[in-house]
C-alpha cells in the first residue's frame, strides 16, 4: 500500500512558510520527502503530520532533506526530536541529503544518521 499525502502550511504576519510532505509507504520501508522551507511556521504542522507517520512505523523512517530551500534552527531540532522519537520505538531514521553540509557545519553530522540523497 503506497500512501501519499500533500501538505501546506502557511503562517500569518510578514511573511509564509510553504512545505511540502511526500509519505510513501510500501511494504515496511517509510520515506517522507521534504521540499519548500522548513522553519518554526512549518515545524508545528509537520511535527503533527510525522507523529502520525510514526504512530503507524513498522520499520526504519527515512527523511529525504534535498529538496529543501530553507531550514531554520526549529527544523533541524524537530530532526533531532525525532531520531530520538524513532530509537526510542527501536528502528532507525536516516536523513538524506545530498550536499550533507548544513549536517555538518552543524556537527549534527555526528548525532544524525546521514547519507547522500538518492
Amino acid at each position: 500500500m503506497t500512501l501519499e499525502t500533500h501538505f501546506r502550511s502557511t503562517t500569518t504576519g510578514t511573511g509564509a512558510s510553504q512545505l511540502q510532505v511526500f509519505v510513501s509507504r510500501v511494504e515496511s520501508t517509510t520515506r517522507v520527502i521534504l521540499a519548500g522551507e522548513l522553519d518554526a511556521a512549518s515545524a508545528v504542522s509537520l511535527s503533527e503530520q510525522l507523529r502520525h507517520v510514526t504512530a503507524d512505523l513498522v520499520d526504519d523512517l527515512s527523511i529525504d532533506v534535498g529538496l529543501l530551500i530553507f531550514i531554520d534552527s526549529t527544523g533541524l531540532s524537530l530532526l533531532v526530536s525525532l531520531h530520538k522519537k524513532v530509537r526510542a520505538l527501536g528502528h532507525t531514521l536516516t536523513i538524506r541529503d545530498p550536499t550533507r553540509r548544513l549536517f555538518q557545519i552543524t556537527g549534527l553530522d555526528e548525532v544524525l544518521n546521514v547519507e547522500p540523497g538518492q
